[in-house]
């Protein structure tokens, strides 16, 4: 692949910005299609709760995977045009494939969650699922391969762990990457605030999985999960319900103020006497940390406790209190940007305390 990148790299640039007008043109096309099948969604921080098309992932996940299938002799054809081209590349071959065979089963998945609507514990069975190809490609191809061992543990390691060449990771990286920026940013028009369609657990497979391609077939994983800081401490935040210690309701999303026009925390209401003896303590670990909000009443069941979603979005409500949806989007996204920012520093400044180079 290095031998002459610029050309396969700007044929991918080409077949993405085309990806980018076809997802931009395809979503509203199959807009009544969805409709007419009953995948919709009410908008539940609108007045109006119009019904609005989900799963659109698989629209923007399908223009991907269009892409690079005609995008896959490209970075290969000087093997026919070229006479130093010795022996086909079939180890790169393969990683093509299959990357794209795991991105493939996982928008499969999750647009099978969107329509069967699976339960939590089948629900994780589905990344297992469609990361084998990734792993038996990896597996094939990268058994051998050479990693720089981080300064404290070279006492026992050495100096390099023989893991082999990624001299075209970077390349690599691109041509699965440029495609799912442009086809992303179509759909990313059509779901922006107010949003017209909704992205769908379909999308979210979609992404992950092909973050995850990128960062183990690329050998940088740990730099990759660096970029997720504000998923990782949202996953924290919400253990006590994801493990149904706290109890969790099946939308956590905030909930709007009709008077207002605003977006408030939502809650999260039990019998106190329902609790066990762990959530109990929990709770009152987070409310001396002033993290979650925790409220206890009477009513005619008997007492009841309730405290805040613990998702990171209740949690910057509760920082910074009722804010218009349009004003909270921004600075969700803000933050993300400021994650970035912030591996950035981690990955080239403080890794110096682990790394020589």
């Amino acid at each position: 692949m290095a031998a002459w990148p610029a050309a396969p790299l700007l044929i991918n640039l080409g077949g993405s910005l085309l990806g980018f007008l076809g997802t931009l043109t395809l979503i509203p096309a199959f807009r009544d299609l969805f409709l007419a099948a009953r995948l919709f969604g009410e908008d539940l921080n609108k007045a109006s709760r119009r019904p609005v098309p989900e799963a659109q992932g698989v629209i923007s996940g399908a223009v991907f995977l269009i892409i690079l299938f005609c995008f896959i002799p490209v970075p290969f054809l000087r093997c026919f045009v070229e006479e130093q081209c010795m022996a086909f590349p079939h180890d790169e071959f393969v990683e093509l494939i299959g990357a794209l065979l795991a991105i493939c089963c996982m928008i499969f998945l999750g647009f099978a969650d969107d329509v069967l609507n699976l339960r939590w514990r089948h629900k994780l069975l589905l990344p297992t699922m469609a990361s084998l190809p990734l792993l038996m490609v990896y597996f094939t191809n990268f058994g051998n391969t050479t990693i720089v061992v981080p300064k404290p543990f070279r006492v026992l390691l050495g100096m390099h762990l023989d893991l082999g060449d990624y001299q075209d990771d970077h390349i690599f990286s691109l041509y699965l990457m440029v495609p799912f920026f442009f086809t992303t940013l179509g759909l990313f028009y059509h779901n922006w605030y107010p949003s017209r369609v909704f992205v769908g657990d379909t999308f979210c497979y979609f992404a992950g999985m092909t973050f995850a391609v990128v960062g183990i077939l690329g050998h940088f994983s740990k730099t990759m999960l660096l970029f997720f800081i504000p998923q990782v401490l949202n996953f924290l935040y919400s253990l006590p319900q994801l493990f149904h210690v706290i109890p969790c309701p099946r939308h956590r999303l905030p909930r709007l103020n009709p008077s207002t026009g605003k977006l408030e925390m939502s809650y999260s209401k039990f019998k106190t006497k329902s609790l066990s003896a762990l959530g109990t303590n929990i709770l009152k670990a987070v409310k001396i940390l002033h993290i979650v909000d925790v409220r206890s009443g009477t009513d005619e069941d008997g007492e009841y406790t309730e405290c805040n979603n613990m998702t990171l979005i209740n949690f910057i409500i509760k920082l910074i209190g009722p804010t218009h949806e349009r004003n909270l989007t921004l600075l969700l996204l803000l933050i993300q940007v400021l994650g970035s920012m912030i591996a950035f520093s981690i990955r080239y400044q403080l890794v110096r305390l682990f790394y020589d180079v």
